[in-house]
C-alpha cells in the first residue's frame, strides 16, 4: 500500500496538477472552496503548497481527489480524466479491504483494466510520455498476491511502524539516556501491567 500511496497516487496528483491538465491553481482553488468537514481533511491552503507529503496526507488527498476534478472543464478535450481517477481510487480502496472474496478480487482486476483501457488520455494531454513505471506494473500483481498471501493489511508496515513509536521511542524518552535498555524494559513491563489492570477493573 505504501507504493500505492507514495507512488501511484503521487504520480496521479502530479498528472492532475500539470499545466497540460488542470494546473496547480485550479486544484488549490477547489480545495479552498470545499466546506469544512469533521471527518475529511479539506486542505484549506491547497495540496500543492505542501513540501513534504506523507502517506497519511496522500490518504487524505485520495478522499477528496475525485470531488476536486469532477466538475472542472478542460477546453482542449471533450472529457476529463475522471473515469481514470475513479478507477485508480477504486483499486486503492479495494486493495485495502480487510477481507477479500473472489468478487472483490475480480472488482480489483476490473478497476485496473478500466484504468489501462482509458489511460491514454494522460498521454494525449501531454501530461506524461509513457506508463512504463515499475510502480504501475506492480499493480497487476496485487490480485495474485492477495490470493497467495491474503489481504494486504497482513504485510503492511503501518502496524510495525506504530509499534516502533510505542515500544521504542516512547520508552527511550522516559529514560535518562544512560544504560537505557534495562530502563526501557522496566517501563514497558509497568505499562503492560497498568494496561492489564485497567482491563481487569473495567470488567469488574
Amino acid at each position: 500500500l505504501h507504493q500505492m500511496l507514495q507512488g501511484i497516487m503521487k504520480h496521479l496528483i502530479a498528472w492532475l496538477t500539470c499545466s497540460g491538465l488542470f494546473g496547480t491553481g485550479q486544484i488549490d482553488v477547489q480545495c479552498q472552496s470545499l466546506p469544512p468537514n469533521h471527518h475529511i481533511r479539506t486542505f484549506s491552503n491547497g495540496i500543492l503548497t505542501m513540501s513534504h507529503v506523507l502517506g497519511q496526507e496522500h490518504k487524505d488527498m485520495c478522499q477528496i481527489l475525485l470531488g476536486l476534478i469532477v466538475d472542472l472543464p478542460l477546453p482542449s478535450v471533450l472529457r476529463t480524466p475522471t473515469t481514470e481517477v475513479h478507477a485508480l481510487l477504486d483499486f486503492l480502496y479495494l486493495a485495502q479491504f480487510p477481507s477479500q472474496t473472489t468478487n472483490t478480487v475480480a472488482q480489483l482486476d476490473s478497476s485496473l483494466a478500466w484504468f489501462h483501457n482509458n489511460k491514454a488520455i494522460f498521454v494525449d494531454l501531454g501530461v506524461c510520455k509513457h506508463f512504463n513505471t515499475p510502480k504501475l506494473h506492480l499493480l497487476m500483481h496485487y490480485s495474485p498476491l492477495i490470493a497467495l498471501f491474503g489481504t494486504t493489511d497482513n504485510y503492511n508496515t503501518e502496524q510495525t511502524e506504530q509499534l516502533h513509536i510505542d515500544f521504542t521511542k516512547d520508552a527511550y524518552h522516559v529514560t535518562n539516556h544512560k544504560d537505557e535498555y534495562p530502563q526501557m524494559t522496566i517501563w514497558l513491563e509497568r505499562r503492560e501491567k497498568l494496561q492489564q489492570h485497567t482491563v481487569f477493573i473495567k470488567f469488574q
